[in-house]
């Protein structure tokens, strides 16, 4: 009779270690980020918009938090509502005018909708609900 002990199932050995969690934490990430980025690419909006929404999630969009990360010094308040501190997600999510521009999409596309708190939850939710070329053209 073998006595018993702890044993991690997500290795062959059953042992645990900081670089075999890391390394599994990594690609479950990494397979959720390839999934949305493939997303993007792949749906039937024009490719600017496809090439905007890629520096929005990257945070490559030249917006005070950016600015400031880069050593620049700037006042932080938001350009538009001059309120809060100018962050990508209060920006593209969050601020009342841009909060306006999405509330005029979802009436235009009779979409009711509840805004997520961050950009990848956002796109997340898009996925879920289909935009892919292979979806519109009944492949996929």
């Amino acid at each position: 009779m073998e006595l018993d002990k702890l044993r991690w199932r997500h290795t062959t050995k059953g042992s645990f270690s900081v670089k075999n969690l890391y390394k599994r934490e990594n690609s479950v990430m990494q397979k959720e980020e390839l999934r949305i980025w493939n997303n993007v690419w792949k749906n039937i909006a024009p490719t600017k918009v496809r090439g905007f929404t890629c520096l929005v999630v990257k945070k490559a969009c030249l917006n005070h938090e950016v600015l400031q990360k880069k050593g620049r010094v700037v006042v932080t308040r938001c350009f538009l509502c001059n309120k809060i501190r100018e962050t990508n997600n209060h920006l593209f999510l969050h601020c009342k005018f841009t909060i306006q521009v999405w509330n005029m999409f979802f009436s235009i596309t009779k979409t009711t909708w509840k805004m997520p708190e961050h950009k990848a939850d956002l796109m997340s939710c898009w996925i879920r609900r289909g935009g892919s070329k292979s979806q519109k053209n009944g492949r996929g």
